[in-house]
Formats: structure tokens, C-alpha cells, sequence
């Protein structure tokens, strides 16, 4: 059984909807069981998502989450890359609620176009989590004075999580804690929360399961660490999850552009229920 939660509210009820279906379809042999932090959800949007379980037999279980709303009041919510609301800040708590061996974390604004079954059984080598390098290169670790070795920042929107050594670990009291007290410090909030507590101290994943929006438009240049550019030229070639990061959304036109990847959403949004 392969576990997968979320966060989402009634914007991205619909994307969300179809990351989970364009997995049930990618990923016929295996059963999943997903868990979705509700924020504020109308009827509508959670009896979309309940339908899956009705409609694709390795759905085995759509469950939902109330969000710890009071454990964020003050945190940053401000981002100068994406509308970021609270609301991001609650996969923080799915380690401590879902009593499972392990959970993949994935962002509502995600397609699924391949198999999985390799990222979820993938060794973490006595990591934490595992994650995507994030594909701007920024150098918020430096910028947060925590590391000056490049190559070491994740992007958030999909984790796999080790939900023992996590608790064990305590990484959401610590994740609270950082974002109450610092939030002038956390730029991209729980995500520089999360790096900055790591400290590169993560399992790093091939870019084709988190293929990020940066990475598809060529918009950062070319990652500093030359061992890792063949890994990413294989993921534009042949993604697995593509991660529509950012304002860089298939339904959104920017610039009087659209994504290049927008294909890959519609084609799962036609195959919805």
C-alpha cells in the first residue's frame, strides 16, 4: 500500500483531483490510500475527491484531515514566487497524524505521467526525508547563514518521509518552532524551514519525480553541479511527476505564454471522473 497525503482548499480541490487520478492511472498494480488536509473544503470538493475510492479499484481510501490552524498564526505568508497561502504550512503535521511506515508528501499542483512504485521503495540510506533539489538554485541555505555548500536545497512539493526517524526526531516541533520565531527568515516558508533544519541532510531523488516549472522553461540556466545536469536532461526527456511550480500553472497564461508541459495536466484532467 502506498501512502500519499496533501494539503488543499477549494482552489486547488480540482488540480488535486486530478495528481491523484493521474496516479491511480499511471500506477495500476499498485493500491493507494490518500490523506487530504482539508482546508475549509466545500461538499462538492471533497465528495470529488471521495469519488475516486468509488471509481478506481487500487483507491482503496480517501481520508480527511483537520489542519492545526492555531499552530501557525504569525508565520510567514508571503512569497514573492507564488501565491502562498497558511495553509502550506500544514504537511508539517502529517508525520504525527498518519501512522504509517512511510508517506509521500506530494503538492496539489503536480501530474503524475509514470510509474512510482520505484520512488516509493526507494532506500533513504538513514535519511529523514527524501526530496528534489530545487531547480531555481537559489541559495537561501547561505542566505539563512546555515551552509555554503551549493546543490544542498530542496524543493518541497514532494517528500518522502520517514515518518518514525521524523517524529523521533521531533522535525514538526522544530518546524513550528523556526517558523514562529523566525518568520522574517523564512522567504519560502516551511520549505526554508524544512532545508534550513536538514541542513543538506536529505536523501536527494532523480529530478524526473518532482520536474519542476524552473527546470521545463530553462529560467535558471544550468545547475551549478555539473554531475547533476544529466540527471535533469534525462527528467525533461522522461518525467515521471511534473511539478507545475510557482505561478507557472497549465490554466494560467503568463507573459501570453503557456506552460509547455500544460498537455500533461489536461490529458489526466480528460480522464477524470
Amino acid at each position: 500500500m502506498i501512502t500519499i497525503a496533501s494539503t488543499t482548499d477549494n482552489n486547488m480541490a480540482i488540480p488535486l483531483a486530478v495528481n491523484y487520478s493521474s496516479i491511480l492511472n499511471n500506477n495500476k498494480d499498485s493500491d493507494f490510500e490518500f490523506y487530504v488536509v482539508d482546508d475549509h473544503l466545500s461538499s462538492d470538493s471533497v465528495d470529488l475527491l471521495k469519488s475516486l475510492a468509488k471509481v478506481y479499484d487500487n483507491c482503496k481510501s480517501i481520508n480527511f484531515l483537520k489542519p492545526n490552524t492555531a499552530a501557525y498564526k504569525g508565520a510567514n505568508v508571503t512569497s514573492p514566487d507564488s501565491a502562498i497561502k497558511e495553509n502550506t504550512y500544514y504537511r508539517i503535521e502529517l508525520p504525527e497524524e498518519i501512522h504509517r511506515p512511510r508517506i509521500l508528501y506530494l503538492d496539489a499542483d503536480m501530474t503524475c505521467v509514470g510509474n512510482i512504485s520505484d520512488l516509493w521503495d526507494t532506500d533513504l540510506d538513514g535519511n529523514i526525508v527524501g526530496a528534489v533539489e530545487d531547480s531555481g538554485y537559489v541559495d537561501r541555505l547561505k542566505e539563512m547563514h546555515v551552509s555554503d555548500e551549493p546543490g544542498q536545497y530542496f524543493n518541497a512539493g514532494l517528500l518522502l518521509i520517514d515518518t518514525k526517524a521524523w517524529n523521533d526526531n521531533d522535525t514538526s516541533e522544530k518546524v513550528r518552532k523556526l517558523a514562529l520565531d523566525k518568520p522574517e527568515m523564512l522567504k519560502y516558508q516551511d520549505q526554508d524551514a524544512l532545508n534550513a533544519i536538514f541542513n543538506g541532510h536529505w536523501k536527494k531523488l532523480d529530478p524526473k519525480y518532482n520536474l519542476q516549472s524552473h527546470l521545463v522553461k530553462g529560467e535558471s540556466g544550468l545547475n551549478p553541479i555539473p554531475e547533476r545536469r544529466a540527471a535533469e536532461a534525462k527528467a525533461l526527456k522522461n518525467p515521471v511527476i511534473v511539478h507545475y511550480t510557482n505561478f507557472e500553472k497549465p490554466w494560467i497564461i503568463k507573459n501570453n505564454r503557456l506552460h509547455p508541459l500544460r498537455d500533461y495536466y489536461y490529458q489526466a484532467k480528460n480522464k477524470l471522473i
